[in-house]
């Protein structure tokens, strides 16, 4: 079979997996999703991130640069996961946020139905690992048949305690002191879930591995930061410029594009206009700590990259690869 794995958007994957097709021929699918990824922070879009496995993907599949979200995370969840406008199904705005109307009740209607849902009846298997943040507390409850991750938001990276598995009584994997980070963690349920399917080797997989980073906090192992703990001293005006006349050369945006003016939010701390201030008009202690929480976040990404590495080697030594739809 030819190669699917390919970067698709939800609604051509539905309506693909709408035709009939035998047993043999339908794919797995592995749908991975970043929680607050920049447009241009991997490398394949023009940023200096060093992310060769989700770069792979790219060369080998299909860059889309018209893909939307909802720009906040549960109603993109929501959406992502039934197809539908979150408002259809209850979640507007954001979970705990009930105000009253029918698309803003803080929790996924219990009648939406998932991509887990509707793949079932063609007779895949379902898993989630990563985080859910739909409002409700069991997404067993919505066609996966397991899960490992958190119910909320990514609130710790370094606290196991912060993420469960369900349903009850199913055993987590065990983590020594200090070796506990949940983009790994995440990754390690994924592989564990991926090896339960492959027990009914007749029947497809669906698994849903939607990692934490990278959300706040600004969580990272002290090895990836390091990589980066000089690279952005030089501040987010030249950032932009250089990953703008990056993504030209790679054609995500046209050759004609000029660089936007700088974000309208203010960052945290700073007074004035509302305008993100100019990086030298900042004071060097400033600049100091957003170069380093600029590290710390694409250490995030590092890892994250690193992580997809190990899953897309796992499905190559499985002889899984050319038979999975990939979906970022």
């Amino acid at each position: 079979m030819m190669r699917l794995n390919r970067f698709l958007c939800v609604g051509s994957l539905l309506l693909a997996l709408a035709i009939p097709l035998s047993a043999a021929e339908k794919p797995n699918i592995l749908y991975i999703l970043a929680d607050d990824l920049g447009f241009s922070d991997l490398g394949s879009f023009g940023g200096e991130i060093n992310t060769p496995n989700l770069d792979a993907l790219a060369r080998e599949g299909v860059r889309l640069t018209q893909c939307y979200n909802t720009g906040r995370g549960c109603p993109s969840r929501a959406a992502l996961l039934t197809g539908q406008y979150p408002h259809r199904v209850g979640l507007g705005h954001m979970t705990t946020n009930d105000l009253g109307q029918p698309g803003y009740r803080g929790v996924v209607s219990s009648d939406a139905q998932t991509i887990a849902q509707a793949l079932a009846p063609a007779g895949y298997r379902s898993f989630i690992s990563g985080k859910w943040h739909l409002g409700t507390d069991d997404p067993t409850q919505y066609g996966f048949e397991e899960f490992y991750g958190t119910l909320v938001s990514a609130k710790r990276f370094f606290d196991p305690d912060h993420l469960i598995r369900l349903p009850a009584g199913r055993p987590t994997r065990e983590y020594a002191a200090g070796e506990f980070y949940a983009t790994d963690a995440v990754t390690d349920h994924a592989l564990d879930f991926l090896e339960i399917a492959r027990e009914t080797p007749a029947r497809p997989w669906f698994l849903y591995l939607a990692y934490n980073a990278p959300h706040f906090p600004l969580h990272a192992p002290a090895a990836e930061i390091t990589k980066y703990a000089d690279r952005y001293h030089g501040g987010w005006d030249e950032l932009r410029r250089e990953r703008l006349e990056r993504m030209k050369q790679l054609g995500i945006v046209p050759a004609h594009t000029e660089l936007s003016a700088r974000s309208h939010w203010r960052n945290y701390g700073e007074t004035g206009t509302g305008v993100n201030p100019a990086w030298a008009s900042l004071p060097e202690n400033r600049r100091r700590d957003l170069a380093r929480r600029m590290a710390i976040y694409v250490a995030m990404i590092d890892r994250m990259d690193q992580q997809l590495g190990r899953v897309i080697a796992d499905l190559k030594r499985h002889d899984e690869l050319n038979n999975t739809l990939i979906v970022f």
